[in-house]
């Protein structure tokens, strides 16, 4: 039996949501829960689970990689990927899933 494994506990779904898009884009197995109904306090927070303890460490190299993601207010942009425009708000493309790149 695998036992799943706490990443990452956040009070904001959309970080979560780019965090797990990241990971999928990996190929890491992940799982979110307490995401339907936003409750106060830490422990209602939504977390986002690693369920392959073998995934673990590389799940943890994405998240530092996660918060090293650029800020918002650097301008619009452009996909490296997919080429699309988007608005500065966005730190992964909404077309491909692609994330934001340093300095763009």
């Amino acid at each position: 039996m695998v036992a799943d494994m706490k990443l990452l506990l956040c009070s904001k779904m959309e970080d979560l949501d780019v965090l797990k898009a990241m990971l999928t884009e990996e190929g890491i197995v992940c799982d979110v829960t307490n995401d339907t109904m936003p409750l106060p306090g830490a422990e209602f927070y939504p977390k986002l689970w690693v369920v392959e303890d073998s995934q673990f460490e590389r799940a943890a190299k994405v998240l530092d990689a996660f918060r090293n993601l650029p800020t918002p207010g650097l301008g619009p942009w452009s996909c490296s990927v997919c080429g699309e425009q988007l608005e500065e708000q966005f730190l992964s493309c909404w077309k491909c899933g692609a994330t934001r790149n340093k300095g763009v």
